[in-house]
């Protein structure tokens, strides 16, 4: 079976290598449009790689019933043990697993390594202009020329963020054009900006406890470190309500209420300095801000280009449970290209991995 791959990402990378694992005699081929494999893998988790979570996958995605079937059936724990058989030895950091090495780089060397060991085909600059079918084939067509012959078509490229390292949503004007449909896409994980002026305290750091209000009740709880930014707010915890944001239907109708004292009641501002640095305790005072219920209003979300996921994507209404095209026999996708997004902490790698399995065993007929 000869079997195209486009995207060089964590799901390509990791679908490419389960694949010729089982089937030696599978002729793969990965076409990426950057100039190296695996890019985006190198910054996750800070350039730690934090590439799996044992906690509860319950309730951290968007089609968290979707995600969470597959994360069944290939779960953290088979990605963990999938990993160290590869050289990729786990360390535990609360739910967190990260490699032993603490070190992205290690990791995407160790995985290309294995691409060698297994002879597996690899084409970069070639960013994908089109497919088509020529008899009982599938043909795919970048801008270095035509490659055909191909039984299968794996799209794993990715969504629409973090352009700089190759997901700029290029793929999904070719969907279109192939009559998908794609849900609405916007940055996921990303910093989020406020109506309010945070301008004056703006590199300011602080340990709270975060509500995520809609239509004023609390629909969501994390405590965290927020960062202080020009016009807005940043950090994992804030990055986790953008997920949630993303899923509710009037954003206008979004808060983000603030417990800088969470386990005190701080009447007097005189207190204030107890819990806060004087820059935001003077912040605070001049503008006549509780420490126990700031509040500020949604405004929108950061940039694309540093946002760490996208939300939207293809349909899951094109795909059938092998994750093949509904349209077209085989064609399938995997990764960040559908219409699932998770939180922060190894949710999105490991549906990445979970979804490229799902894919290899349908590849692999079973």
């Amino acid at each position: 079976m000869k079997i195209a791959i486009i995207g060089g990402g964590a799901a390509g990378v990791f679908l490419a290598l389960r694949l010729k694992e089982e089937h030696p005699a599978f002729r793969i081929t990965i076409f990426e449009k950057n100039n190296a494999l695996l890019k985006k893998l190198l910054v996750t988790g800070n350039g730690r790689c934090n590439y799996a979570n044992i906690g509860p996958t319950l309730n951290k995605y968007h089609n968290d019933d979707f995600a969470n079937r597959l994360l069944k059936e290939f779960t953290p724990q088979d990605i963990i043990k999938t990993f160290d058989r590869l050289g990729i030895h786990p360390q535990r950091v609360g739910h967190l697993i990260y490699p032993i090495s603490n070190s992205a780089a290690s990791v995407v060397s160790l995985l290309k390594n294995h691409l060698d060991r297994l002879d597996i085909e690899i084409l970069l600059q070639q960013p994908l202009l089109d497919y088509f079918k020529d008899g009982e084939r599938y043909v795919v067509v970048t801008d270095k020329g035509k490659y055909d012959g191909f039984n299968a078509i794996v799209f794993a490229t990715g969504g629409s963020c973090y352009p700089q390292l190759g997901t700029d949503g290029s793929i999904f004007q070719i969907l279109q054009k192939h009559h998908y449909e794609i849900t609405p896409l916007s940055p996921s994980l990303s910093p989020i900006k406020v109506k309010e002026n945070t301008k004056k305290i703006s590199g300011q750091r602080v340990k709270c406890l975060v509500s995520l209000l809609y239509k004023g009740e609390v629909i969501y709880q994390e405590s965290g470190e927020v960062l202080f930014k020009n016009d807005g707010l940043s950090g994992i915890v804030i990055l986790n309500m953008s997920q949630k944001i993303n899923m509710l239907p009037h954003k206008g109708r979004v808060k983000i209420m603030l417990n800088l004292a969470p386990n005190h009641h701080v009447s007097n501002h005189n207190e204030y300095l107890e819990y806060v640095t004087p820059k935001l305790a003077e912040y605070l005072i001049n503008n006549r801000l509780d420490i126990n219920r700031l509040v500020y209003t949604f405004k929108g979300f950061y940039s694309p280009h540093i946002a760490e996921v996208s939300h939207g994507g293809l349909s899951l209404e094109e795909v059938s449970d092998s994750l093949q095209s509904k349209k077209e026999k085989g064609i399938y996708f995997c990764g960040e290209i559908l219409d699932v997004d998770g939180m922060c902490g190894g949710f999105n790698l490991m549906f990445a991995f979970a979804s490229a399995e799902k894919v290899k065993r349908a590849l692999s007929g079973k």
